[in-house]
């Protein structure tokens, strides 16, 4: 499915710079430079403290549980913070930048380029891909675009190593991991989100300038060039920045407005970003009501076998108001099992899952399914699926657990499906030997309950022999 392409290899992509020390880059033309920094910089903002520094945390992924303890207390949706050194070298590039340019080519990427037009500073376009290679090769040298693929961890399993690093996030919480490439001077434009975000320098360098000014907030529609193709702030002032070398993370709760220009790349600038999920309150009643609904319940309909001679045609009587009030309020959850049952089928819902590349050729019994795991040895989940657990609710109305795979629900008893359950949601594969003593498919930690859950998900095409 990857292709690679020779799109940011050509010598027109490389801009006239100058390395010194061992490849850093310290030298870039003038011409260029002055576009990067932000206009604060220019009229001395940075010697006289309008500008500061990003907040710095010195610390290499995975965190231990302490460091993450404090990374919760005093960053996660308080404060930005510049993690530097924080993503291995090794992971900085999962694949290299030709590898994925061609994923530019496929659809299940989302592939589009921004480009920042020359007219005026509202003149922000998007195009969408897919793209052919020609379209890729042909795009120009002066920082104009910027090129973004979503999807990632789901498609390409290197990814997936970059996603386990946030290992203390519930993962029903985390929307992707995105790319975004340009050349030098590129930039999606100044903007703010309503999710948190860690962005991740890839290569090349890319300087931030941040603001949590309430005028920047994602709701307010002034703020922004009405008639582009983007949403792009029309007059952002930064209050700080940062250069961001490879292997550097930012991470940026929700609202703060930010601003990312490639700086000094030689090739090309990669940022990859771990986004997060953040439906509105609205998303979410409007899901519990549907779920409500798509039940035999939800298809009856009104009936008033109470119903009088009314004098006033135009009147809704005290009657129809409070049989009106019975029916909703009986669609309303009883308790928060009730919650956790329709919660979890919403945090897990997979749009456009297409089960059938991994559906199994055959039929097999849960006690063939078994047989098969000890001779193959693991069984893999799908990447692009979403599973999660409940194993309690605060109001201790939930008997047993509940599991949770691509909005689907299992009610669970047994201390064996429900152990089964949590390593399905936190784990990507299962391992034979785990569960399976010395191969004897006799003696194995898998009690009936567990097997039918087991059988589901390979028959569903959700956990698959690779």
């Amino acid at each position: 499915m990857t292709r690679a392409c020779r799109c940011f290899a050509s010598s027109a992509l490389v801009p006239n710079v100058t390395k010194r020390g061992g490849g850093r880059i310290h030298h870039v033309r003038g011409t260029s430079r002055r576009g990067v920094y932000p206009r604060a910089f220019h009229e001395g903002g940075l010697q006289q403290g309008t500008i500061e520094e990003i907040q710095e945390l010195h610390a290499e992924l995975p965190f231990t549980s302490e460091l993450w303890a404090t990374f919760f207390e005093k960053y996660w949706q308080k404060e930005p913070v510049v993690i530097r050194g924080g993503l291995p070298a090794e992971l900085c590039m999962p694949i290299d930048n030709d590898e994925l340019a061609g994923l530019a080519c496929e659809t299940e990427f989302r592939p589009r380029v921004i480009r920042k037009g020359d007219t005026d500073p509202s003149s922000w376009s998007l195009d969408i891909g897919p793209f052919s290679e020609d379209e890729l090769q042909s795009l120009p040298s002066d920082g104009s675009w910027c090129l973004l693929l979503n999807d990632l961890e789901k498609h390409v399993p290197e990814f997936m190593d970059v996603l386990n690093l946030f290992d203390h996030f519930p993962r029903w919480r985390v929307a992707d991991v995105q790319a975004s490439i340009s050349s030098d001077g590129g930039s999606v434009g100044a903007h703010s989100d309503q999710f948190d975000v860690f962005l991740i320098q890839g290569t090349g360098r890319k300087r931030w300038s941040i603001s949590d000014s309430a005028e920047y907030v994602p709701d307010n529609d002034k703020a922004f060039f009405p008639e582009a193709e983007v949403r792009v702030l029309k007059d952002f002032q930064p209050q700080s920045c940062s250069l961001l070398e490879q292997g550097d993370i930012l991470y940026l709760p929700p609202k703060v407005a930010h601003h990312g220009v490639a700086e000094g790349c030689d090739s090309v600038c990669t940022t990859f970003s771990v986004g997060f999920l953040a439906p509105t309150h609205d998303e979410l009643v409007l899901s519990y009501a549907q779920a409500s609904v798509d039940t035999d319940d939800g298809s009856q309909r009104w009936r008033d076998p109470w119903l009088k001679p009314q004098d006033n045609v135009g009147e809704i009587s005290a009657e129809a108001v409070a049989h009106a009030a019975d029916i909703i309020r009986q669609s309303m959850p009883k308790n928060e099992a009730d919650i956790a049952r329709w919660f979890g089928c919403h945090a897990t819902q997979s749009f456009g899952f297409d089960p059938s590349a991994t559906m199994p050729d055959e039929d097999l019994s849960a006690d063939e399914l078994v047989v098969q795991l000890a001779e193959e040895g693991l069984l893999q989940r799908r990447a692009d699926v979403k599973f999660a657990f409940v194993q309690e609710v605060k109001d201790g109305s939930l008997t047993g657990g509940l599991f949770f795979a691509a909005g689907n629900v299992w009610s669970l008893q047994s201390a064996a499906s429900i152990e089964l359950a949590r390593h399905v949601a936190n784990h990507d594969e299962v391992i034979a030997e785990d569960w399976i003593e010395s191969g004897d498919t006799t003696a194995y930690d898998m009690d009936s309950e567990a097997k039918s859950l087991l059988h589901d998900l390979f028959s569903s095409g959700l956990i698959y022999f690779s």
